[in-house]
């Protein structure tokens, strides 16, 4: 006999965790406010000033800005499908961040290759740089990104911990910037700012290579970086009343909603082991989402599992 069992596993926070991301759009929108405002004024004190260095930042801040708006509808979405399921959607619209995210990253690997042009370029034939203007917008935007630090310090979710994070490198990228108009301003030396730009591009690289490939590995649905099928596979046949354990796959929908399926070999009630199963796997790896298919003893002797 099969018994196909397809068990839910709810956010074991429970409404707290609701309350948390409710708490987190405030915060969010007004770092989105304050992310674009300054990536604006670097656009065209960049412009105005001459500065690359200005200009790489605000692609910097643009970046930011894109991970503050997929926190931010995220967040938004994730309420949206606890609400309205759709049967279209039956793991609801949780890819949406992933995809962005993938998008995102290819954009910033464009934009990189064109300040790293474009700051050799000068290097080569240095381009005089308003020091002034410069150190005025890169301050304007340190303090803008500094409001933003502050208000999402506190955020609980682990999307808005994301973009916190993000605000954060916004910090220290205008901090250099200011440094560099002030040195600047002091030398003279023209070739401060590509360098700089060439130094925030290669940062902004790094942290675009770093999204495509977490973006591609989940949308891979390959097993989560701390989960190892192998070991969950072994773990759930030491269960007791588990005889034995199989065919585990284990992936993502979204940066942190675990799933998992996996075939038991058991004669004892299936409700029972699906039970014990289901918490073990959310207790051990944060598995939210589980589907456990029970096999009877024999059934498993005589090779009936097509699935297998």
């Amino acid at each position: 006999m099969l018994l196909h069992v397809h068990t839910h596993h709810g956010d074991p926070h429970g409404d707290g965790h609701h309350i948390h991301e409710h708490r987190d759009i405030k915060p969010l929108r007004i770092a989105i406010v304050l992310t674009t405002s300054i990536f604006i004024i670097q656009v065209f004190g960049g412009l105005y000033s001459g500065s690359l260095a200005l200009l790489s930042d605000a692609g910097h801040v643009l970046v930011d800005l894109a991970s503050l708006l997929i926190a931010f509808f995220g967040l938004r979405i994730a309420a949206k499908a606890r609400e309205h399921h759709d049967i279209r959607y039956t793991f609801g619209l949780r890819r949406i961040e992933i995809l962005a995210a993938l998008t995102n990253g290819f954009l910033l690997v464009g934009v990189c290759i064109y300040i790293m042009i474009e700051a050799v370029r000068r290097l080569a034939s240095p381009h005089h740089v308003h020091a002034e203007s410069m150190l005025a917008v890169a301050v304007i935007g340190f303090i803008a990104n500094g409001i933003s630090a502050l208000y999402l310090h506190k955020s609980e979710h682990i999307t808005t911990r994301s973009a916190y994070l993000h605000v954060m490198t916004d910090l220290m990228s205008s901090g250099g910037v200011i440094l560099a108009a002030i040195l600047l301003g002091a030398t003279g030396w023209d070739w401060i700012d590509p360098a700089i730009s060439l130094a925030i591009a290669l940062l902004i690289m790094r942290g675009a290579f770093k999204v495509i490939h977490q973006s591609s590995v989940i949308l891979m649905e390959s097993a989560p970086a701390h989960i190892n099928p192998t070991v969950v596979e072994g773990t759930v046949q030491q269960i007791e009343g588990v005889m034995d354990a199989h065919d585990v796959h284990v992936w993502q929908l979204g940066s942190n909603n675990y799933n998992a399926s996996v075939h038991v070999v058991t004669n004892e009630a299936g409700d029972e082991i699906v039970r014990a199963v289901q918490e073990h796997l959310r207790d051990e790896y944060g598995v939210q989402h589980t589907t456990v298919q029970i096999e009877s003893a024999k059934m498993n002797e005589d090779g009936d599992c097509g699935a297998c």
